[in-house]
């Protein structure tokens, strides 16, 4: 099982605290209307060729109510609903008694939300795809035997129009409890407009000159003919194409 750790600080305001399930007034009807607004937040996201965080926020929104639809129809002998706990996603149940309010609301949200966040994962999805289509992603000359460590280059652009950000990368393996976790660190290392004439070989030849500690890295180059956001949707694409690069070795 693998696990990439990596999210970036921007647009913060675009959030929908957990909360947003039992928190204020409980009312599936308006709940279904703050949700939407959050969506049309992170939809416009997308329709400015931005997927993350927006798509991994609506995907573990989806995740958190299925989670607790499994709850609803799986426990109902252990007790009411009570309350929720935010922390585990669990529903707080009581001694067994009639079906309550509180479970007839969130089965209501739930059967109101789940086909809204399912569209909008999809529409994600599209975008995703259409990028990873057009992700160019190669090796940079020879390859070391080991990959667990290097450089992870990233263009977009056309050729008099390129921009490149160029990545350091490490991987380790995290054990927690009888899983195994991969972690691939990265770290800018260089930001600039390439000139027209100037090739990724060039650039890695660069790095390997001005960072002494890595003589032999491991170099991938992702290419990306449009101008697409790099951190929130060309870097977490190509992260993944890395990843699955570099996983067994």
């Amino acid at each position: 099982m693998s696990s990439i750790q990596w999210r970036h600080s921007e647009q913060k305001d675009i959030a929908l605290p957990n909360q947003w399930i039992a928190g204020g007034l409980r009312d599936a009807e308006y709940k279904e209307y703050v949700l939407l607004a959050w969506l049309q937040k992170l939809k416009s996201e997308f329709r400015s060729t931005r997927l993350y965080p927006a798509l991994a926020d609506i995907i573990q929104k989806h995740k958190e109510l299925t989670h607790l639809q499994r709850e609803l129809t799986t426990n109902p002998d252990q007790g009411e609903a009570t309350g929720l706990d935010f922390q585990k996603m669990r529903i707080v149940r009581s001694s067994p008694s009639r079906h309550e309010p509180l479970e007839d609301y969130l089965q209501d949200l739930i059967r109101r939300a789940l086909p809204h966040l399912s569209l909008a994962i999809e529409e994600g999805k599209a975008l995703y795809d259409l990028v990873d289509s057009q992700l160019q992603f190669l090796p940079i000359g020879v390859q070391p035997f080991h990959v667990s460590e290097g450089y992870l280059l990233v263009t977009i652009g056309s050729t008099n129009q390129r921009q490149l950000q160029a990545f350091r990368y490490a991987k380790s393996r995290i054990v927690r409890g009888k899983e195994a976790f991969l972690e691939l660190k990265m770290e800018c290392v260089e930001s600039r407009r390439l000139s027209r004439l100037e090739q990724p070989e060039n650039v890695k030849w660069s790095l390997i000159g001005r960072h002494k500690d890595l003589p032999q890295p491991a170099t991938f180059h992702a290419h990306l003919d449009w101008n697409a956001p790099v951190r929130q949707t060309v870097l977490p694409i190509a992260r993944r194409k890395l990843l699955q690069e570099i996983a067994t070795a």
